[in-house]
């Protein structure tokens, strides 16, 4: 029986012993998997951080050139023109300053800032905004089935801009102050009073973010505003793709006559902007900017001497 047990206690021991060592084995090459598993991520990380860097660093120094650039590039493509400014809800001040720079760096005039309020892509004021474009005296009424973004868009383009076959006011100035006055009072824009005249060209600044009805009234009054004038750009700043903006609407849409820029935060996107006011001027349209979707960074160039 002795013999038995010592024996049994042998073939145990020699068990643990074996396993043991052999987890021990195992634990040592699942150790050294991890550890060059997480150098090699490591790696990779750092290089992708670099290669970033890199990018970030190319994008910069090319912003900056255009900024050199653009005073040469810019002189006198808008000379003797007025813009108008339309400010949609969620534009960033610094860009549509930055938007009437480059309009003077290329010539043109300014023709003011009309900001459009809360209210006035809200479809609970929807009723309101309707009657209230129905007794403006803007000539020709859109017709009364029409979105609320052509109707507003009819209304700001008499009051705001001139005709493209002329470059005559729709209105006479008595007009063009009870309509632009009526949708003051109403709270459905807002303006300094004594700082707008006519455009003949109409420039649309939006943000990057916005609530889709608003993107797409924005959208449709923008479209309105190229027919009543000589053409209408539309810029905003490249959102980070969870929200709507008019430039998304427009593109996806397949316009053709409205310009589109959607990286108005940098210096390459506001000459991009001024250049593209230009090319309206001559009926031409592209969309620019940095997105998947533009057709280009900016405008052609036309030859020179």
């Amino acid at each position: 029986m002795r013999r038995h047990v010592l024996t049994l206690v042998a073939v145990f021991l020699a068990l643990a012993v074996g396993v043991v060592l052999g987890s021990t084995s195992v634990a040592t090459s699942i150790r050294d998997a991890v550890v060059d598993r997480e150098e090699t991520t490591a790696a990779r990380l750092e290089a992708a951080q670099a290669d970033l860097a890199a990018e970030r660093r190319a994008v910069e120094r090319l912003d900056d050139l255009a900024g050199d650039l653009t005073p040469t590039v810019l002189d006198g493509r808008l000379d003797g023109r007025p813009v108008l400014i339309v400010v949609a809800p969620g534009a960033a001040e610094e860009d549509v300053t930055a938007a009437g720079d480059a309009i003077a760096a290329a010539g043109g005039i300014d023709a003011g800032r009309v900001i459009l309020t809360a209210k006035a892509v809200d479809p609970a004021a929807d009723a309101e905004l309707q009657a209230l474009v129905a007794n403006l005296p803007i000539g020709t009424a859109p017709a009364a089935d029409a979105d609320l973004g052509t109707q507003l868009g009819t209304a700001l383009g008499r009051a705001g801009l001139l005709r493209a076959e002329d470059a005559e006011p729709y209105l006479g100035d008595a007009d063009r102050a009870t309509v632009l006055t009526t949708l003051a009072d109403a709270d459905v824009i807002d303006f300094e009073p004594g700082t707008l005249r006519p455009g003949q060209l109409a420039l649309v600044v939006t943000g990057p973010r916005e609530q889709e009805s608003t993107a797409v009234r924005v959208a449709a009054l923008a479209r309105t505003l190229d027919r009543e004038g000589a053409g209408t750009v539309v810029s905003a700043r490249l959102g980070d793709g969870a929200g709507h903006d008019a430039v998304g609407v427009l593109r996806s849409s397949g316009e053709e006559d409205v310009s589109t820029v959607d990286d108005a935060g940098t210096d390459a996107g506001r000459l991009a902007t001024a250049l593209a006011l230009a090319e309206q001027l001559a009926r031409e349209q592209g969309h620019y900017g940095l997105a998947p979707d533009a057709s280009a960074a900016a405008p052609s160039l036309p030859p020179t001497s």
